[in-house]
């Protein structure tokens, strides 16, 4: 009930907010548009105190993170033409064309770096007209990718969702306790990787090598009506989360050295973890899928 609560005041706030920099600026030009995100985890709503079993070795763990970046935000107009959502900053989740999605809410197994903000929208505006499809990327562009988040705006400076000026954001981090006799840890940090700078506090003038970018496009989907439903236990519903790779860091980090721990990660983002680039336009991809409202 908090959490659905909490969703709902925040869809409320950012209406109000539409409002004013509408009535304060008079810069708005398009319609309105909310996307509305809405996670399950083990057949609800995700939370951070309910476990369940999850993977290839149907081990028992509870939810420790979930948040994402998601950038290019586009749908598909009555002419068949892919046009731009303009996304507007607004101090707490967005900025740059850049949103950030936040489903943890800092209690239980996700007190450890989680925080009680929520977030299951992204807002912005769209030219008048008719819409069916939706496209996205889950992560941050590399112009914005290695900015400094201690003096960045927000959600650019959110802590726990940055590696280094080198090594940028982590694009999509979702993060599980596996429930033992000693917890451990089983963590998805999703971020480019082969970024070469001169020292980790540099950042890089090229693109990554990998850039672990997933384009996400949702045919039929309609603006405004329907929910974007993505299930969390697809990205790990294949790795055995009692194992991990022998001196790495417990869970999927994105590096070449873990391929099996993160292929499957990859794959159900439709990438390949070689490249870091989607495979057939990410169609393969299982984590997110139409809601029809």
């Amino acid at each position: 009930m908090r959490r659905a609560a909490l969703l709902a005041l925040s869809a409320l706030l950012f209406t109000a907010c539409e409002k004013d920099a509408v009535e304060e600026t008079g810069e708005m030009e398009g319609d309105p548009v909310m996307l509305t995100f809405a996670p399950t985890l083990f057949g609800a709503a995700p939370d951070c105190s309910t476990s369940g079993s999850l993977g290839a070795g149907e081990v028992d763990v509870t939810l420790a993170d979930a948040r994402f970046f998601v950038h290019g935000v586009q749908a598909m107009s009555a002419e068949g033409q892919w046009v731009d959502m303009m996304l507007h900053d607004d101090g707490q989740w967005q900025f740059s064309g850049v949103a950030l999605l936040d489903f943890e809410d800092g209690t239980g197994s996700c007190a450890d770096g989680g925080t009680a903000d929520l977030n299951a929208m992204v807002h912005g505006e769209l030219p008048p007209g008719e819409y069916s499809g939706l496209r996205f990327n889950v992560g941050v562009p590399f112009e914005l990718n290695h900015l400094d988040s201690a003096t960045a705006d927000a959600p650019m400076n959110t802590p726990g969702m940055f590696w280094s000026w080198q090594g940028g954001y982590k694009h999509l981090r979702v993060d599980f306790v596996v429930n033992e006799k000693v917890p451990v840890r089983w963590n998805t940090h999703l971020g480019s990787t082969g970024c070469v700078s001169d020292a980790p506090t540099q950042a890089p003038a090229e693109a990554c090598d990998q850039p672990n970018v997933a384009t996400i496009t949702l045919d039929g989907f309609v603006p405004g009506t329907d929910t974007i439903a993505l299930d969390l236990s697809t990205l790990a519903g294949d790795v055995d989360l009692s194992t991990n790779t022998v001196d790495t860091p417990p869970g999927c980090m994105s590096a070449p050295s873990e391929p099996d721990d993160c292929a499957p990660v990859f794959q159900a983002l439709g990438m390949s973890f070689e490249s870091g680039e989607c495979e057939a336009d990410c169609a393969a991809q299982t984590l997110f899928s139409v809601s029809a409202g």
